[in-house]
């Protein structure tokens, strides 16, 4: 019977030393997400992805802020952060230039950073979490080069200016595309992401160059956009469209991989569960690295089935794990 006592003792002792390893002395881990806005199903399906994995740990107080595509906004965002003394800061940065200073305030002040998706200038922050950007750019212009059979002529449609991924993203696609004197690059379109940025130039280039093989869009949105205003002209079947992100949703890059829109999309992960993930590590002190690359792949009419079935079921699980959480 002391045994069984001794025992339950322990138990109890261990089962406590857990929590407060995991609960910074009984409260809960304050973690401040600072997303750049939430105007496509791109961030929003990061934000559910972030905000499911915050609800399998009750040891975790998640606050999203989301600053519409406000760089002020976004600083003022941090700044809350700062003053409100999270233990652990995730940002997507809008731009990379205007974030820099409040990023490294917030480490001068103790509290650890971690970058999703888009950079900062220079590396004042403790990790960063995404895809590798120029390599998309570079697969972009493998997948051209590798199944072109036409003239060669690309357009590239980029994304925001002043924003990593556009810049890292178009660094990739040129350096390939312009190692290869059979393929040239006739157009740059200075996107902005969203869908009406693409139409008026694109048509006028269309126009110009109605010989264009491939179309590279930064993201799936810009690339559905260049195939409607190329329809408006009849030349979405002479045309391949090669977009990036492939969201497995209604108009995402999957489905119109599979609808004959796109030729091709690469996969771009939100990140938003490994995001937290990492930011608990780094709250718990745990050894990780500076940079933490996300993987990607070509998704094509191939594959599109087969990847849409994966992600359909890690959708299931975590929503069942979800229900079996709160269920506790």
């Amino acid at each position: 019977m002391y045994q069984f006592i001794k025992y339950i003792v322990l138990a109890f002792a261990v089962s406590l030393s857990l929590i407060s390893c995991k609960e910074k002395q009984g409260n809960k881990i304050k973690v401040g997400f600072s997303q750049a806005m939430t105007t496509d199903d791109w961030r929003k399906q990061m934000n559910s992805s972030i905000k499911i994995e915050a609800s399998l740990r009750p040891e975790v107080d998640l606050t999203i802020k989301d600053a519409n595509n406000n760089v002020n906004k976004q600083i003022e965002d941090i700044e809350k952060f700062i003053s409100n003394k999270v233990d652990v800061i995730i940002v997507s940065p809008i731009q990379s230039k205007p974030l820099t200073a409040v990023v490294e305030k917030s480490i001068k002040a103790g509290i650890p950073v971690l970058v999703v998706d888009r950079k900062i200038e220079g590396e004042n922050y403790t990790a960063y979490l995404g895809a590798d950007n120029i390599e998309i750019g570079r697969i972009g212009a493998r997948y051209i080069i590798s199944h072109s059979k036409g003239t060669g002529k690309i357009i590239e449609i980029t994304g925001a200016n002043g924003s990593s991924p556009a810049y890292e993203r178009s660094l990739g696609f040129n350096q390939i595309i312009n190692e290869n004197k059979r393929f040239s690059i006739v157009k740059t379109i200075q996107g902005d992401w969203e869908k009406e940025s693409v139409k008026e130039p694109l048509k006028i280039a269309l126009q110009q160059n109605p010989d264009v093989e491939y179309i590279f869009a930064h993201n799936d949105r810009m690339a559905l956009s260049a195939w409607e205003t190329a329809k408006t002209l009849g030349l979405e079947n002479k045309i391949k469209f090669i977009g990036v992100d492939a969201l497995n949703s209604v108009n995402g890059g999957i489905e119109l991989v599979k609808n004959g829109v796109l030729d091709g999309t690469i996969l771009y992960p939100t990140g938003g569960n490994e995001a937290l993930k990492l930011a608990l590590k780094i709250y718990n002190k745990e050894s990780i690295s500076k940079n933490n690359i996300l993987n990607t792949i070509v998704i094509d009419k191939n594959n599109a089935e087969i990847i849409e079935n994966q992600m359909d079921k890690v959708d299931q699980r975590a929503s069942c794990n979800r229900i079996a959480t709160r269920g506790h």
